[in-house]
């Protein structure tokens, strides 16, 4: 067992379990279009078969258009991501997207006006959408390119403690010579997705980096929704309150109301009042970051942002009839702020 492997595995662990506590579910393979080869998911495409990290169903679907799933690409490395890892991306996407079955019998019933079947093969078809998470963050023109061509980021960065993140590169071929193969198999297999109590134990009992990453990974996703705007874009929604105020979310039915602050010593970390009664932070997506910065970071501009872009928040929940609650702008307060303005 390499470095390298166990460190893609812990990333692909945390973005599995923070979109899992948020209500999106694993997809399973049909043995044919994606399949398991050798503890890896893999996806077909036009030109190969993909190995795609983390795959999910979301909590709901659109309608008039065939289902999403989502995969990330997780990259464990010790620098920020660049543009190259999201080009790849971007390709990616494309290829299992517009992968098809055509056979020799298919082209030949084509030929056919009378025929009564399909020269189409009968199978589900899905939307895939490709992101790409890192544990560093991403260079400015990565995040541009994935800003214009609408690829979502996760950087561990954003919401796990610094130390945390940088034990991850203190995970080296040196530092695994402390263990036993069996750990180490044992270990990547229950990260993979696949149940192994030896692992479970050896992380409960041991003291190594892995426990405390998972530890920390643990902890974090009992504090965290997924929020999406109606422009698409994602929104971590980080509670400073232990999961207090996840289950305040979670035990509604009913519409609340929303409002959006920030301070100007940190203007990229904005928190979200729900009802005035319990408080979320959150990282602005790059995309609207920019928009802001090309507006020299204007109160004005951010009121026009918030009524634009932030009208609505659907926040995906694990449990409940709805798998969302949906977070309404509070008008009336936003009303005031901009006559004050």
């Amino acid at each position: 067992m390499n470095a390298s492997k166990l460190k893609g595995s812990l990333l692909e662990y945390a973005v599995r379990r923070i979109l899992l506590n948020c209500g999106f579910t694993k997809v399973r393979p049909d043995g044919l279009l994606i399949f398991d080869n050798g503890g890896l998911t893999m996806i077909n495409g036009k030109g190969a078969a993909h190995d795609a990290d983390v795959l999910m169903n979301p909590p709901i679907q659109m309608p008039f258009s065939y289902p999403y799933r989502l995969n990330f690409e997780c990259k464990a490395y010790n620098k920020k991501v660049g543009l190259t890892i999201i080009r790849n991306a971007l390709g990616l996407r494309y290829d299992i997207n517009e992968f098809e079955i055509v056979t020799r019998r298919h082209l030949r019933e084509r030929q056919n006006d009378r025929r009564s079947p399909l020269a189409i093969d009968n199978r589900q078809r899905f939307n895939y959408q490709v992101g790409v998470a890192s544990v560093e963050d991403f260079t400015k023109p990565a995040f541009e390119f994935a800003a214009n061509n609408k690829i979502p980021l996760i950087s561990l960065r954003w919401f796990l403690p610094a130390n945390i993140c940088d034990s991850f590169h203190q995970i080296t071929p040196a530092y695994l010579q402390r263990f036993t193969e069996q750990q180490l198999n044992d270990l990547h297999q229950f990260l993979k997705g696949n149940d192994n109590e030896n692992a479970t134990e050896f992380l409960r009992e041991t003291e190594s980096i892995f426990r405390n990453i998972y530890n920390s990974i643990i902890e974090f996703e009992n504090r965290v929704l997924i929020g999406l705007l109606e422009s698409g874009d994602l929104l971590f929604l980080i509670s400073d309150n232990n999961n207090n105020d996840v289950e305040y979310l979670r035990n509604r039915n009913t519409i609340m109301t929303a409002r959006f602050h920030y301070r100007r010593r940190t203007l990229d970390y904005w928190t979200l009042s729900v009802n005035q009664e319990v408080e979320f932070g959150f990282y602005l997506p790059s995309r609207i970051i920019e928009m802001w910065r090309e507006q020299s970071f204007d109160s004005q501009a951010a009121i026009s942002l918030k009524a634009e872009l932030f009208s609505r928040v659907f926040v995906f929940v694990r449990n409940g009839e709805l798998p969302f609650r949906i977070l309404r702008i509070d008008r009336r307060w936003l009303n005031e702020i901009n006559r004050n303005e």
